[in-house]
């Protein structure tokens, strides 16, 4: 995504602003009542569970009106936050990252300028809304609305959940002629390299709400999905599910755990119940999940749905799965299938 000074927003809010959840591979000692970690006994690993809704809003040192959530830090400087846009705010100088990075509009719109080379002034224009998903490969320029494009500013605001999987104020680079001739206050950094880069590339951006339907699952009444990105080259799938109200629970959602596969799961709308337990042969303990609900499954950490009617209202959530740690793999990586208790 594009947004207001990476080196503000993403470096002084994401280091120095983040409220310093550790994840379940290194759990913090802090007791924090919104933060839920399960039982878990070795090799065991326990799931950790995050009530957003209730988390303060961390905001940035200079006075930009953005804010942010820090759900996930990972060992390699991975990050997955709730970033809130002030209505009126516009985005950032034309640039790309070196990583991989996706995002799920929650609500408002956040507009992007996506450029197919850096050359062009204008690119597609995207006004990301609510149900929009994004994936967007390394060396994907975006941004250039940021002071001579008024009208492309967010008209409401927005909430966005973004997964940026390596430091952004390391590896994000521009090649806005602006910066380029000094004027830096965005603290954006000029590749002047730029040229040698042969691959730029373009996201995969979908409207989930308007653009695709569900599909029901065989053999799974009442269980319904959209298949987002499924992509083992680089070890990273995306899906979205819909479990109807009172549905039995599907069986492929039964008590399980991945042996190095790391999952992220976020409740968008209804209630839905998870079980969890500290090893298998042990007792399980149910865990209610609402909206906006997050669950951070790391390697070897045991969850399934509650064994009877997982939601009483029905459930849409995000489901994220990452074949090793919680980025891109460098080669093609498959997502192992879940070991069954």
């Amino acid at each position: 995504m594009a947004f207001v000074s990476r080196r503000t927003v993403v470096g002084t809010a994401a280091a120095a602003l983040a409220i310093g959840i550790g994840s379940a591979a290194t759990p913090t000692t802090v007791k924090r009542s919104f933060e839920q970690l399960g039982p878990a006994r070795a090799p065991y690993a326990p799931i950790r569970v995050l009530d957003t809704a209730s988390m303060p809003i961390e905001a940035p040192a200079t006075a930009t009106g953005w804010g942010t959530k820090t759900l996930f830090k990972g060992p390699e400087a991975e990050q997955l936050r709730i970033l809130y846009v002030p209505p009126g705010a516009e985005g950032a100088k034309v640039h790309y990252h070196e990583f991989h990075e996706w995002a799920y509009n929650l609500a408002g719109d956040f507009t992007n300028n996506e450029s197919t080379m850096p050359d062009q002034v204008f690119g597609p224009l995207q006004r990301f809304r609510e149900g929009n998903f994004l994936s967007r490969p390394p060396h994907s320029l975006h941004g250039g609305e940021r002071g001579r494009m008024k009208w492309m500013a967010s008209q409401v605001g927005a909430e966005i959940l973004i997964m940026e999987e390596k430091d952004a104020s390391a590896y994000s680079f521009t090649v806005d002629p602006d910066v380029r001739n000094g004027q830096t206050s965005q603290g954006m950094r000029y590749n002047p390299n730029y040229k040698e880069i042969q691959n730029w590339a373009t996201p995969r951006i979908i409207d989930t709400l308007d653009k695709m339907p569900w599909q029901p699952v065989d053999g799974s009444p009442g269980l319904n999905v959209k298949h987002l990105i499924d992509d083992p080259s680089h070890g990273f799938r995306a899906d979205m599910w819909f479990l109807e109200a009172r549905a039995p629970t599907p069986g492929m959602f039964r008590p399980s755990y991945y042996r190095q596969a790391h999952e992220f799961n976020f409740v968008i709308a209804g209630d839905l119940a998870v079980q969890t337990q500290a090893a298998p042969g042990e007792g399980a303990s149910t865990v209610e999940l609402k909206k906006y609900s997050f669950v951070e499954r790391p390697p070897m950490s045991i969850m399934g749905l509650a064994p009877s009617a997982a939601s009483q209202t029905g459930a849409v959530w995000l489901q994220v799965t990452y074949a090793k740690g919680a980025h891109w793999s460098e080669s093609p990586t498959p997502i192992e299938s879940p070991n069954y208790l």
